[in-house]
């Protein structure tokens, strides 16, 4: 312990520069040389002011000024990150790359930008109503610029709720700003929960090999309406508490709060003390709560969190004085330490000033203990995660960095159906870190199991200047109609879960569906399991709002699943949003999708003309072609009562040529790799004419 006594580390004040102040970490080392002491220079940590705001305008155009919002500091920040939700919430918003509420926000902000510096937009990045705007000093150069965007409103296609993201780096510091609009309604927590959790896992900065996640970046802000509540109070007296200023105890109600340190939900987040009156929700144009019929308790709806070292936080303040729109904006503004000098790899300045342990730690092996080296998942079901948990145990002396790495020549560390978290990790002597090994089949990955019951893998376990352990993973998988074929199920008629795998294997090949059929005469002209779902809904749906437009419950997707596989009971349960969810889900999950994808560059040449949507739609089989034909039936018997359940034909047109129309596997792949100006332009070309192709059908009669 001597030699460590004797080596220190200090921050070394440097002269300060306009805007910003500079530090450089010294370490000194005790070691041989004239004097017994040499100096070695490290990153230098300039801090850079980060403004953060966030205001949900519910459609409103600026008719204020903005200036006591953006302009709040003496000091002008060097970073605008300012986020806006609700910008424009109409159909043409929703299918549309151009919105002119955009542009309004856009012009009004730039007007507002700090008069003490001149700034230059970094990027911008809309989702629907979601519009994210980042702008920097013209004297700092950010490179590596990207955005990136994830829906998780209407079944997950539609932008109403989600996130964009921008990512910089500067120096050598990578900085990611996430602007989201969450889930709303007291009650819907964990719709919220899962909203964070898809935004964090899939946002995915595409230009770097391999791409970037918000997790992967030195400092992340993250912002918007995240649409949080205050739990068990009653109104009354939740505004009696706020007129006394009693925000300590509110916030004890608060699900956020709540969440924060205790969950997977934002962990590692930081929120700064919340002094200000709640921001949500207020009589447009006034300073009142809300008086409308549903008289909705007040919230912190609109919240500012950061992670990452170097981050402190000068201000959090809402906007009260703005009143166009139901909510209150809110900035919080922040010194973040940029790293400006040295290597990229120090992540820290912690980490850099420990690194006099290197020639230390070389001495020691990593050792590590683990709880269990062999996990088994039973009866895996479509939609229904299982999680088991690895305790790694440092047993060693010194600190353990591990990682999952890939398997010989592999390209991922594990395969799709398995998600362990996290990846990578270091573990100090006597501490434990537990990594979550999660099995879980979405309707991505069910497509490619084709009746594999086998769920088996080897996770390679590194330790950094250590050995590799492998981990084997065994798993069995419950069959499902969700990621069946349709082919397959025409043929057959019970349950699927009395079938067996052997027999829908035999069924669904290609041998036998290419011989004369000799069952023929027991062909299904649509599954039974489509007819099912469709038939709840004609029954029972009659003129209820907004069908496919309002999410299903979970619980009760995963009981509609059941009744499908079971055939019990002949009643599906859930709400008729459940159902209409569940009818979605089945169609997303089937390996073929209702068109062919062999067809589909064929139905986009032809989406303008209808007559030559028909010629194409006599090329697919059969069975596709009923199913087609029967949905198509369904919803244009709904869309005669349009006037009464809320929905719109284009909304339908967009939401099933997504249905309907998935490109080929290999297109589908270069689109997702592929991040220039070009192939974006051409996916939504695309998804035009997806919705052209089936719009025709949604507004005319199809008759062969």
């Amino acid at each position: 312990m001597d030699s460590i006594e004797r080596n220190s580390t200090e921050l070394v004040p440097r002269k300060k520069e306009p805007g910003a102040t500079t530090l450089c970490v010294t370490r000194r080392m005790d070691v041989a040389g004239e004097d017994g002491e040499e100096a070695i220079q490290r990153d230098q940590l300039r801090f850079f002011r980060v403004f953060c705001g966030t205001w949900n305008v519910n459609e409103q155009s600026p008719m204020e000024s903005l200036g006591t919002w953006l302009e709040k500091d003496d000091e002008p920040p060097d970073i605008y990150a300012i986020g806006f939700q609700e910008l424009d919430m109409s159909i043409d918003a929703m299918l549309s790359t151009d919105s002119k509420k955009e542009a309004e926000w856009e012009d009004a902000v730039k007007t507002y930008l700090h008069p003490k510096a001149k700034y230059i937009k970094v990027k911008s990045c809309r989702l629907m109503g979601i519009l994210l705007l980042v702008y920097i000093q013209e004297q700092h150069i950010p490179t590596d610029v990207d955005a990136e965007q994830v829906a998780t409103g209407i079944m997950g296609f539609m932008g109403n709720k989600g996130g964009v993201g921008i990512r910089m780096t500067i120096c050598n510091t990578s900085i990611c700003f996430i602007n989201s609009h969450l889930t709303a309604r007291e009650e819907e927590i964990e719709r919220r929960n899962q909203d964070y959790r898809d935004i964090s896992s899939k946002m995915t900065f595409k230009q770097f090999s391999p791409p970037m996640t918000p997790d992967d970046h030195d400092l992340i802000f993250w912002f918007g309406d995240l649409n949080f509540r205050i739990d068990d109070m009653p109104a009354n007296e939740l505004k009696n508490n706020i007129d006394n200023n009693q925000y300590t105890r509110l916030l004890s109600h608060d699900q956020l709060c709540k969440l924060l340190g205790k969950s997977d939900v934002f962990a590692g987040y930081t929120e700064g003390v919340i002094n200000f009156r709640p921001t949500y929700r207020y009589d447009s144009g006034t300073d009142n709560w809300d008086t409308s019929e549903k008289r909705r308790p007040p919230a912190w709806c609109d919240r500012v969190l950061w992670k990452g070292s170097g981050i402190r936080q000068l201000r959090y303040n809402s906007h009260p004085e703005l009143k166009i729109s139901d909510h209150k904006p809110v900035s919080a503004l922040f010194d973040a330490g940029i790293r400006v000098g040295g290597d990229k790899s120090h992540r820290t300045l912690t980490k850099d000033a420990m690194g006099v342990l290197d020639r230390i730690e070389e001495e020691y092996t990593p050792q590590v203990k683990l709880n269990t080296t062999e996990f088994y998942f039973e009866n895996v079901r479509f939609i229904e995660p299982q999680q088991k948990e690895l305790a790694i145990t440092n047993t060693g002396r010194v600190p353990v960095e591990y990682k999952f790495i890939n398997e010989l020549d592999g390209v991922k560390f594990c395969i799709p159906w398995l998600k362990v978290s996290p990846r990578k990790h270091t573990v100090m002597p006597g501490d434990s870190s537990d990594v979550c090994l999660e099995v879980f089949i979405d309707k991505e990955i069910v497509r490619d199991l084709n009746f594999r019951v086998s769920l088996d893998d080897i996770l390679v376990l590194r330790l950094n200047s250590g050995r590799d352990i492998f981990i084997p993973i065994h798993g069995t998988y419950v069959p499902s109609s969700f990621g069946t074929s349709i082919e397959t199920l025409v043929y057959v008629h019970g349950p699927i879960r009395d079938v067996t795998v052997e027999e829908l294997i035999q069924v669904g090949g290609a041998e036998f569906l290419s011989s004369t059929d000799p069952y023929n005469s027991r062909k299904y002209i649509c599954p039974k399991e489509i007819f099912r779902l469709v038939n709840h809904l004609y029954k029972y749906g009659g003129k209820k709002e907004s069908m496919f437009l309002k999410r299903g419950h979970p619980s009760e997707i995963k009981q509609i699943r059941d009744a499908l596989d079971t055939g019990s009971p002949e009643y599906l349960p859930g709400s008729v949003h459940s159902v209409a969810e569940a009818l979605l889900l089945f169609l997303e999950s089937l390996p073929e999708p209702v068109i062919p994808s062999a067809f589909y560059h064929s139905c986009l040449q032809c989406s303008t003309d209808f007559q030559r949507c028909k010629k194409v739609l006599q090329l697919i089989p059969d069975s596709h072609r009923n199913v087609f034909k029967y949905l198509c039936a369904f919803l244009r018997e709904r869309l005669k009562f349009a006037d009464q359940n809320n929905l719109d034909v284009k909304i339908l047109a967009s939401l099933f040529g997504n249905v309907f129309l998935r490109a080929p596997p290999s297109s589908s792949k270069d689109d997702r790799q592929s991040t220039t100006r070009h192939s974006k332009s051409r996916a939504r070309a695309e998804d035009s004419k997806k919705t052209a192709f089936v719009f025709h059908f949604l507004t005319n009669e199809y008759d062969e």
